[in-house]
């Protein structure tokens, strides 16, 4: 039931990127700029996009290009071909920002639980039920308590937490509910 409004999502993505003016977009390779297009192929190294202009155009993808896909941070090899995406490059062709939209991104999830263990990359939460799950943090995560910006540290053994995700890339929110001890 949910393929239908997601492929017309899709669609009227597609048509609007492809509605937009393509003056500039696909611009020559020595300068910086952003180019639209549907992504032709990816890997971890790189991007190649069909422009509007219908030239297909490459560009590096460096380990911290930031990538979003469905408007949620994500990782280069959660882009498929056929999404469609805007890159943001520099003189170099070097990609800046990878922003793409299609059906078949990672679900975003929230695990709620009570945290086990913290290391400088991972929290561990056990969930309902005794399921014990292990997420990925970076910097970019951003620390909340009652939805308010907090610090890390409030992450401790103890603590019951919401910690919102897509797929195996590092959590995006980590929500302390109820302090630990409290």
């Amino acid at each position: 039931m949910i393929m239908r409004p997601l492929r017309l999502l899709i669609v009227a993505v597609a048509v609007l990127a492809l509605a937009l003016p393509a003056v500039g977009l696909a611009g020559p390779p020595n300068k910086a700029g952003a180019t639209r297009g549907v992504v032709q192929s990816v890997d971890a190294s790189q991007i190649v996009l069909r422009a509007l202009d219908g030239s297909v155009v490459t560009f590096a993808v460096m380990p911290r290009t930031p990538v979003r896909v469905n408007g949620s941070r994500a990782a280069i090899t959660d882009v498929r071909p056929g999404f469609v995406a805007r890159v943001v490059y520099d003189a170099q062709s070097r990609a800046l920002l990878v922003e793409a939209f299609g059906a078949n991104a990672p679900a975003i999830t929230t695990d709620r639980g009570v945290v086990t263990a913290v290391t400088r990359s991972t929290i561990t939460v056990r969930a309902a039920g005794g399921v014990t799950v292990t997420l990925a943090v970076d910097a970019s995560t951003h620390f909340r308590f009652h939805g308010a910006p907090a610090r890390r540290q409030l992450v401790r053994p103890g603590a019951q937490v919401a910690v919102t995700h897509a797929g195996d890339v590092p959590a995006t929110i980590v929500n302390v509910l109820k302090r630990a001890g409290a």
